[in-house]
């Protein structure tokens, strides 16, 4: 099975941002991916307009989706448009949980209200009784990184109490396949929890790349993740769509 993976769309009420998710998903669609997720940040202005646009657009590629606020997502707004489908019943936390061919997909907000940094401690109960009431092979993603990107200046704003998050992890054994999230608008590959660790590419514009007081001049095209599941593995292929 597949699961796809957009991030930081950043809807503005603009045509540029929403031409960009076009691009994406015209490229997804053939692929018939068995379910979507979005990593946050799906909107950052105009939020009314902006989540009705991403909304319409993710229902049109005919599959299940599920989606967690990132730290520019107003979280009043995510619920009206959003808030039937996964039965959210109250602003904060805009957790969410689903099954799709024997995958369980869970999505966390780590959110934090005023905060560009992220959290995972006021969702580590709810994500361990989550975890303890299965052990179906389970993806987990969420916003911000829980780990150290070495990207200057990005790791200043981390999830939180990524040590406790990755405890709750282990104590799951293997029932968690691997931790994906966005945030940093750049494709990367890690270890977290002794799992495999994911970032997706951003559908706005990326960041450059910095690393050790040296900066990458390409600027790259608007991307997204494909997770391929099968026969009890998991592998991640990035996608470019220039």
């Amino acid at each position: 099975m597949i699961v796809a993976q957009l991030s930081d769309i950043h809807a503005d009420g603009s045509g540029g941002r929403l031409e960009r998710l076009d691009k994406v998903l015209n490229w997804l669609k053939p692929m018939r991916p068995d379910a979507l997720i979005v990593s946050g940040d799906l909107a950052e202005a105009a939020f009314d307009k902006s989540y009705r646009a991403v909304r319409e657009r993710l229902e049109a590629v005919g599959c299940p989706f599920f989606v967690v606020p990132g730290n520019v997502d107003d979280h009043g707004d995510m619920r009206q448009a959003f808030g039937a489908r996964f039965g959210w019943p109250s602003d904060r936390p805009l957790n969410v949980v689903g099954r799709v061919e024997g995958l369980r997909i869970i999505g966390l907000d780590v959110t934090v209200e005023d905060g560009h940094y992220g959290d995972a401690a006021p969702i580590l109960d709810w994500l361990a009784d989550e975890l303890s009431s299965s052990n179906e092979p389970t993806l987990i993603f969420q916003h911000q990184h829980p780990f150290l990107t070495g990207i200057d200046g990005k790791d200043r704003n981390t999830c939180h109490n990524g040590d406790r998050l990755a405890a709750v992890i282990e104590a799951a054994g293997d029932t968690v396949l691997a931790l994906t999230c966005g945030h940093v608008h750049r494709p990367m590959f890690t270890r977290f929890a002794g799992r495999q660790a994911t970032m997706a590419p951003s559908v706005t514009l990326a960041n450059r790349l910095r690393l050790d007081g040296k900066e990458s001049a390409i600027v790259d095209p608007p991307g997204l993740l494909l997770h391929h599941y099968v026969d009890g593995r998991l592998v991640t292929h990035v996608v470019m769509v220039g």
